[in-house]
């Protein structure tokens, strides 16, 4: 059985890999992005997908609508860069999207950095919206 080494998103070091291991298999970083909130449309219906992480190949982010398995739609990551996403799993209000088309390395890289300019502030309203409610 020949190993191959692999960079995971878990670790910044190469690892042995096994064929047939349990591991991470993405094929790209992912970056963390705190829930940073970005347009989307799906035919004329508009709302936000939160992101979680993103990488060149796809995204998981939080969704208020209801979507299934090998649904579509488009996700304005700039005002010139809108990207078609195909939803591959769905957890409740967690989703997992794989791009129609492989962003570059340094636009990822770009975007990620921009979000964590903006991250305290919408970290805190992220962080907000989930907590419990208290009647008084």
């Amino acid at each position: 059985m020949k190993a191959i080494s692999l960079l995971t998103s878990k670790s910044s070091s190469r690892v042995a890999i096994q064929p047939g291991d349990p591991v991470d298999r993405r094929a790209y970083f992912r970056w963390s992005f705190k829930g940073t909130a970005f347009p989307c449309r799906l035919g004329k219906k508009k709302f936000e997908i939160r992101l979680k992480d993103l990488s060149r190949g796809g995204a998981c982010g939080l969704v208020d609508e209801p979507f299934v398995v090998g649904d579509y739609f488009f996700i304005e990551l700039d005002e010139h860069h809108v990207v078609e996403a195909q939803v591959r799993w769905v957890r409740l209000v967690l989703v997992g999207v794989q791009f129609s088309r492989t962003l570059s390395a340094s636009f990822v890289t770009r975007l990620h950095e921009r979000a964590s300019e903006t991250a305290p502030r919408q970290e805190d309203d992220y962080l907000m919206a989930l907590r419990p409610r208290t009647g008084v």
